[in-house]
């Protein structure tokens, strides 16, 4: 299957995969030793019924993924994986060899409406991770305010009339470059430098989000406290979604201890930490001992493919499934894509040390 709205990415996921079946195959196959006592972290944004209107920005990232491409993910999840819970990851206790762990990010309301029925038909547990502005002020994240913003911008036909922007302004594909700069130059900065920069492109498209819009996009208390009734389990996101590698010590601590605070109101809380972005350059070892300064006992990052566990310290890898392609999905799974970046990055410094000196 192909993702509609970006037809080119899905080919090139769809080649990667085909081009990973050794791989696959070979990770895949039942009794290999190499798959012993490994815990598989899956990490899901949004779980869609029918392909959205607009949205071009959520769409363009792959954001939202269809609900019958998730119950295809999660059919071959439980013929070859043991899911197990936050809690029991948690325990101490030996794991099954091949285990699995569900967890969603940012708490949009479609995992309660969509995906929570689907897990309860295979009877299997999941972790939220939340962000704790949210939670406490129903505000929406930076994030979404800003894809809220572009979309409108695009829908309406407006110019942004910001000249530092990449991209241009005229065709879709400009605003994916627009979109893409703009959160690299918001990830390095503090909430109130973001917020300042947000309201002045409002100002400037005369239009702000709906004050609405957090109820309509993200979870409720009271749905969280269902969830967890039902087992499933509430880890930290941080308070406003910033990239913590550009916040100092005390602003780390201050992200994960006001969040935990926000979420402290839910039984099914656990000392986790999911990293914001969560792959390599939002991150860093100091991020990590603040982490375990705030009382977390692991924190989760995006790099992608199966954990040994235990053996894997604090910190636990999870796989981004937001992939059309049910091969391209089981070579992330198997861990295909981050042999081959281990593999890439290893033997780049090789290839430099070799290059002439201009």
């Amino acid at each position: 299957m192909l993702n509609p709205d970006n037809y080119t990415r899905s080919l090139r996921q769809w080649f990667y995969g085909v081009a990973g079946l050794p791989w696959t195959f070979s990770r895949m196959k039942t009794g290999r030793a190499g798959n012993e006592g490994s815990l598989l972290v899956l990490c899901y944004h949004r779980i869609v019924g029918r392909r959205r209107r607009g949205g071009f920005c959520d769409n363009h990232l792959f954001i939202n993924l269809p609900e019958k491409v998730f119950i295809r993910q999660i059919k071959w999840l439980t013929r070859r994986y043991q899911v197990v819970s936050l809690d029991r990851v948690l325990s101490g206790h030996r794991l099954p060899q091949r285990s699995a762990l569900i967890t969603f990010d940012d708490g949009f309301t479609d995992i309660y409406e969509i995906a929570r029925p689907i897990l309860n038909f295979f009877r299997l547990p999941a972790t939220l991770f939340l962000i704790g502005s949210v939670i406490r002020e129903r505000k929406i994240p930076w994030i979404t305010r800003l894809h809220w913003l572009l979309d409108h911008a695009r829908e309406k036909g407006l110019k942004l009339g910001d000249p530092s922007l990449p991209g241009k302004n005229g065709y879709p594909g400009g605003y994916a470059d627009i979109l893409a700069g703009t959160k690299a130059l918001l990830k390095e900065k503090d909430i109130h430098e973001i917020d300042e920069y947000l309201s002045g492109l409002e100002e400037r498209l005369g239009a702000a989000p709906p004050r609405e819009l957090a109820e309509r996009r993200f979870i409720s208390d009271e749905k969280i406290r269902d969830l967890c009734s039902m087992g499933w389990t509430v880890g930290n996101h941080t308070h406003h979604h910033l990239n913590l590698v550009s916040l100092g010590h005390e602003r780390v601590c201050g992200e994960i201890g006001d969040a935990g605070d926000a979420l402290s109101r839910f039984r099914g809380c656990r000392p986790v930490l999911a990293v914001p972005f969560g792959l390599e350059g939002s991150f860093s070892p100091q991020t990590v001992d603040a982490a375990r300064m705030c009382g977390m006992e692991y924190v989760f990052t995006m790099r992608g493919g199966p954990n040994r566990f235990p053996g894997s310290g604090i910190m636990l890898d999870r796989v981004i499934c937001e992939t059309f392609s049910g091969l391209y999905f089981r070579f992330l799974a198997s861990g295909g894509k981050k042999a081959a970046e281990n593999t890439l990055a290893r033997m780049r410094p090789a290839r430099r040390r070799h290059e002439p000196v201009p």
